[in-house]
This record gives structure tokens, sequence and C-alpha cells, in this order.
């Protein structure tokens, strides 16, 4: 018998950089959610995965079948194909989204620093990283966790505790 909250689910990431992909692995392992297998999207993965969550980074859709959740970058929520997913949203540019990163900014110390606004919640990140372009993945990564479940709070004390490079 198997225990049924260690099943593996799939988080799926179509992100030609790749940034994404490696925030939200720290973002899952911080939170103590190592139950998730993340991959590019349309890779092949083992049978007893379940497909949980299929996050949209780039406009490169992939099959969606099976997956509980669709997280996509808010930019292509309008394509017939994405939009029919009844995606999750995130975006750094428009307000629309359902998740959105507002007054991003580069702190003295090296921070990028944001305010993470969603439906009925707002928190502040001081994100240690490189540079203001990584503010678009640690959001894409955040609407991901928050998808699979991860309280908003728990998301924001990750994001601020990470270190986020190349």
């Amino acid at each position: 018998m198997g225990n049924f909250h260690s099943a593996k689910k799939l988080i799926a990431v179509s992100d030609k950089k790749g940034h994404t992909i490696s925030v939200l692995n720290d973002i899952l392992a911080f939170c103590g959610h190592e139950n998730y297998l993340l991959a590019p999207a349309g890779e092949s993965v083992p049978e007893d995965v379940q497909p949980a969550v299929l996050l949209l980074c780039d406009a490169q859709s992939s099959a969606a079948d099976g997956f509980a959740v669709c997280v996509a970058d808010y930019a292509f929520s309008a394509m017939p194909e994405i939009a029919a997913l009844k995606p999750l949203t995130y975006s750094t540019v428009s307000d629309s989204a359902d998740f959105t990163a507002r007054n991003i900014r580069k702190l003295p110390e090296g921070f990028a620093a944001f305010e993470m606004i969603g439906v009925g919640v707002i928190g502040r990140v001081r994100l240690a990283a490189d540079s203001l372009d990584r503010v678009g993945p640690a959001l894409a990564a955040a609407a991901a966790a928050i998808a699979c479940g991860i309280s908003f709070a728990e998301v924001l004390d990750a994001l601020n505790s990470l270190k986020i490079g190349d």
C-alpha cells in the first residue's frame, strides 16, 4: 500500500530560458513539497507521476491533457489554445492578471524588490537576485507554487529566503 500523499505529481514547465524551473524547485523544497517532479513541458515522464500543473512561461503550449491547473503568462492568455485551458495568470506588466508584480525596483543592497499582488492578497518581496530580469521567473514560479496548494504566505517566505542567480 502506497502513501497517497507521497505520490509524485508533475509540474510541466514551458520556459525556454529555464530560470523558472530552478526557482520553482527551490520554492517547493523550501516549503517541504518534494512530492512534485518538475520537467520541461512535452518531456515524457514516468507512468506513476500524476500531471498536476502546466506552467506556460512562453507561447509554446504543449499537450495539456490531464493537468488539473494551467498557469500562464497573461500575455499569452488570449491565445485560443491557452484561453481554452482557463489559466491562472501572472504578469509583471498587466494589472489584469491573477498575480502581478508591481513597483519593481533594484535596492542599493542589490536586492530586486517588488510587491506581489494576487486576488485579495499582497506581499512584499526582497529577492536576492542578480538582476531585475529574475522577477518574472520568480513571479511565475510563485503562481505555480500557489496553484499547487502552497499558501501565499509560505511562497512569500520562500521568495524572500532564496538566492536567485545565473
